[in-house]
C-alpha cells in the first residue's frame, strides 16, 4: 500500500476528528439533558463557546445548532446550555459524565463494526485513530480546569471541574443555580443572599467566591467584594476575570498604581483583552502617563472598534491634554456606542468646564452621577462653584 496514502487518510482522520469528537461531546450532553431535565431547548455551540456572529445555524427538534467556521475547519471546542437549568445533582452528574462517554462509546462503536467486517485497512486505521482521540478527549475533559477565563461574566470550567463543584454542593445545587439566575437577571441582592448560604456549605469554594466578589461589585458593596477577592486570591493562582476585579477594586479606592499592576497581569495572561487594555489605559491617565495610555487605548480600539469604552477614556486624555476638540470627537463616539457610560458624561462636563460653560458642565456632571452615584466629581464639582462665585461677583 502506498506510504503517501496511508499519510494521507492518518492526516484527513486528525483533520476531522477534532470538530467530530466536539460535536458527539456535546450531543451527548444534549441527549442526557432531553432525557433527565426535559427542557424546551438547547443550544450546542461548536467551535466556539458562544453564539458565532457569521457561523451556521440550523434546529433540529429541541436543539439549535450554532457552528463557528474558521480555518482550516472548525475548532475542536464546544458548549452545551440547556434551556432549563438541572437541580438534582445526581441527574447533573450524569449529564456531565454523558459528553465523554457518548463520545467514546461511538468511536468504540465504529471501531467493533470496521473491525467485525474486515472492512478497508485504511477504514481501520481511521476508526482507531478516532477512538484513541476519543480517549484523549475522555481524559482532558475529566481533568479538573479552566476552560475559558472569562466566559459570560464567570469562568467556564471543564466537566471534571463541574464534577467537583457539583459533588461537593451536592443538596445545596438548587440554591446555586437560583443564585446564578438572579445573577443573570441583574437580581445582584437575591443572588447575595443564596450565595452567602452555599458559602456556609462549602467555604472557600472558588466558583461560589468568585460570584460573590462580581455580586458585590454590582451592588458597589466595594469592602466586602475586597474581602471575597481576598479570600479567592489565597485559593491559588488568579484567573483574568479576578485579576480584572481585583483591578477594579483597587481603581475605585484610587489606588491607580496598583490597579495598572493588576491589568498588568491580567494582559499577560491575555494581551488583547479589552477590559484590561481600556482600564489600564484609564489608570496611566490618571497617573499622567497619557503616552502610555495611548498606545493601549488605541490598541483596543482597533481590536474592537464597536467597544466604547477605550473612546471615553481616550476622550478624557485629550481633554486633559487640552485637546479639546479630538476630545470631544471620542466622547462623542463613545456615548454613540453606549449613552449610559457614566465617564464620558464627566469627560464632556470636564470640557464644558474648560470652555467656561458652566451650565453644560454642571448638566453633564449631573448625569454622570445618575449613571454612576460613586463617581469622582469633588475636583470639578468645587471648580463650578468658585467659577459661580466669580461670575456673581463681576
Amino acid at each position: 500500500m502506498n506510504d503517501w496514502l496511508i499519510l494521507a487518510v492518518v492526516y484527513l482522520t486528525l483533520f476531522v476528528s477534532s470538530p467530530l469528537i466536539a460535536i458527539l461531546h456535546e450531543l451527548g450532553h444534549a441527549f442526557a439533558y432531553l432525557i433527565l431535565t426535559k427542557p424546551d431547548n438547547i443550544d450546542i455551540y461548536i467551535g466556539t463557546y458562544s453564539q458565532p456572529k457569521n457561523g451556521i445555524h440550523f434546529k433540529t427538534g429541541k436543539i439549535n445548532f450554532y457552528i463557528k467556521r474558521s480555518f482550516p475547519f472548525v475548532k475542536g471546542i464546544g458548549l452545551c446550555k440547556s434551556g432549563k437549568p438541572e437541580t438534582d445533582y445526581l441527574n447533573y452528574i450524569i449529564i456531565l459524565l454523558a459528553g465523554t462517554v457518548f463520545t467514546l462509546f461511538a468511536a468504540a462503536l465504529l471501531s467493533i463494526i470496521a473491525f467485525n467486517a474486515n472492512a478497508h485497512l485504511l477504514v481501520q486505521i481511521s476508526c482507531y485513530i478516532f477512538l484513541g482521540l476519543s480517549v484523549l478527549s475522555l481524559i482532558n475533559n475529566l481533568v479538573p480546569r479552566n476552560v475559558d477565563m472569562f466566559y459570560n461574566k464567570i469562568s467556564l470550567n471543564s466537566d471534571g471541574k463541574q464534577l467537583a463543584f457539583v459533588m461537593k454542593l451536592k443538596t445545596a445545587l438548587p440554591d446555586y443555580i437560583e443564585a446564578r439566575e438572579h445573577y443573570y437577571k441583574n437580581e445582584f441582592e437575591q443572588a447575595k443572599i443564596k450565595l452567602k448560604e452555599v458559602l456556609v456549605i462549602t467555604p472557600s469554594q472558588e466558583d461560589i467566591l468568585r460570584l460573590l466578589v462580581a455580586t458585590t461589585i454590582a451592588l458597589k458593596q466595594y469592602k466586602e467584594a475586597a474581602n471575597y477577592a481576598a479570600l479567592l486570591e489565597e485559593n491559588g493562582e488568579q484567573t483574568i476575570d479576578d485579576l480584572l476585579n481585583k483591578g477594579y477594586l483597587q481603581s475605585v479606592n484610587h489606588q491607580h498604581h496598583e490597579a495598572i499592576l493588576t491589568y498588568q497581569k491580567a494582559l499577560k495572561k491575555d494581551r488583547n483583552n479589552l477590559i484590561a487594555l481600556s482600564n489600564i489605559g484609564y489608570e496611566l491617565i490618571e497617573e499622567g502617563a497619557h503616552e502610555v495610555a495611548l498606545r493601549a487605548l488605541e490598541k483596543a480600539i482597533k481590536l474592537d472598534p464597536k467597544f466604547y469604552l477605550p473612546y471615553s477614556n481616550l476622550g478624557y486624555s485629550k481633554i486633559l491634554q487640552n485637546e479639546l476638540d479630538a476630545g470631544k470627537v471620542l466622547i462623542d463616539k463613545s456615548l454613540e456606542l453606549n449613552d449610559a457610560n457614566a465617564d464620558a458624561y464627566k469627560a464632556l462636563g470636564i470640557y464644558h468646564l474648560k470652555l467656561k460653560d458652566i451650565n453644560q458642565a454642571q448638566t453633564n456632571f449631573n448625569k454622570a452621577a445618575e449613571l454612576d452615584k460613586d463617581i469622582d466629581l469633588s475636583t470639578y464639582t468645587a471648580e463650578i462653584k468658585l467659577l459661580q462665585e466669580q461670575v456673581a461677583n463681576i
